[in-house]
């Protein structure tokens, strides 16, 4: 056997123990993927909090991930009960709709051009006895009581309550010992790609702390405003909306939609000066956002392409969820470093 048939063996090897690895942990990789870009993200701020426990490193960073899972957890606790709460209101109102029928409501009316057709369709196929059940099963779906999909949310809150548990577990581990677990990396990167390491891990955390915070924090930012001005305007669950402006505003150009659907609401229930003012301060809020802070959180340490920066988050959504909205940036920077690199090389040697 030549040393070729040795190496080829050698490297088959190698690709079926990372292989066999990864197919036994796979159910758990979004989870260590999850506590990898918070660990990432949050890194820096964790250095700084780990300085007033001297060399309890464990007990550091023991409570960093508790402080982490407090902020998380407490404010979406709230925000599913609200959830549930909505929920089974509605669905009770479908069920009484659905065995009394019901007129059209006086704001279908009220709506600009679409209005008179919309209270048509209402009167057509929602305001008929049965004709709820009707349009929902044409849609694939069924009407069913509300403590049916309670006990399904619950379901699947609890498997997603696992997946948030290994996740903070993982978390953990990644602040104990981030340190030696950073040099492991660097050093089975400079031995598997040489020099062209360096190229990519220098500019992945910096990014990725980029993407976090412009997606994140901005959109936090943004649902908070908007959440204020929903209550201001007296429109119905203003939390709820404005935290589904807030995820909204972490996808590029889907905010606007929340906001002028809330308009088109108010105007057809005859509040004109309240629908003009949810448009101009989202139209403010959004353009402050994008313009301004965007750029400062994401565009200096992203250093990406405009088009780059979008495909990459939108195609990063479609694909993976909302760990997409990390993960498509990311690779985009992994892909403008190798489109980069021959011109690098030019460069040195013209």
């Amino acid at each position: 056997m030549n040393d070729n048939h040795k190496e080829l063996i050698s490297i088959g090897l190698t690709i079926s123990i990372v292989l066999l690895a990864l197919f036994i942990i796979h159910r758990f990789i979004p989870s260590i993927v999850w506590a990898a870009i918070i660990a990432i993200a949050t890194y820096p701020l964790y250095k700084r909090w780990r300085h007033f426990f001297a060399s309890q490193d464990t007990w550091a960073a023991l409570l960093f991930t508790t402080l982490l899972a407090l902020l998380f957890i407490l404010p979406l606790s709230w925000l599913v009960s609200l959830l549930v709460k909505e929920s089974q209101l509605f669905i009770n109102y479908l069920q009484t709709l659905n065995k009394e029928g019901g007129a059209a409501p006086g704001m279908l009316k009220q709506i600009p051009i679409i209005g008179s057709e919309l209270t048509a369709y209402w009167n057509d196929n929602i305001g008929k006895p049965g004709s709820v059940r009707n349009l929902l099963s044409n849609m694939h779906l069924s009407l069913t009581p509300a403590s049916y999909y309670i006990k399904q949310i619950g379901i699947n809150l609890a498997h997603r309550g696992f997946q948030v548990g290994f996740t903070l577990l993982t978390l953990f581990f990644f602040f104990r010992d981030g340190d030696k677990l950073y040099k492991q990396i660097s050093h089975i990167g400079e031995y598997c790609l040489g020099e062209r390491w360096f190229r990519f891990s220098a500019r992945l955390p910096s990014a990725l702390r980029g993407t976090v915070n412009g997606t994140i924090v901005v959109g936090l930012g943004v649902g908070v405003l908007m959440g204020i001005c929903y209550e201001l305007v007296d429109f119905p669950a203003p939390t709820l909306i404005g935290f589904v402006t807030a995820l909204a505003a972490m996808i590029p150009f889907v905010a606007p939609v929340v906001f002028v659907v809330v308009a088109l609401v108010l105007i057809a229930s005859g509040s004109m000066v309240s629908a003009i003012i949810v448009l101009v301060w989202g139209t403010i809020v959004m353009f402050v956002a994008d313009h301004f802070v965007k750029p400062v959180l994401i565009g200096g340490a992203i250093e990406l392409p405009f088009l780059a920066v979008l495909f990459g988050i939108l195609g990063g959504v479609e694909t993976l969820g909302l760990l997409g909205l990390f993960i498509g940036p990311m690779i985009m920077v992994l892909f403008i470093t190798l489109w980069q690199e021959p011109q690098a090389l030019l460069a040195r040697n013209p």
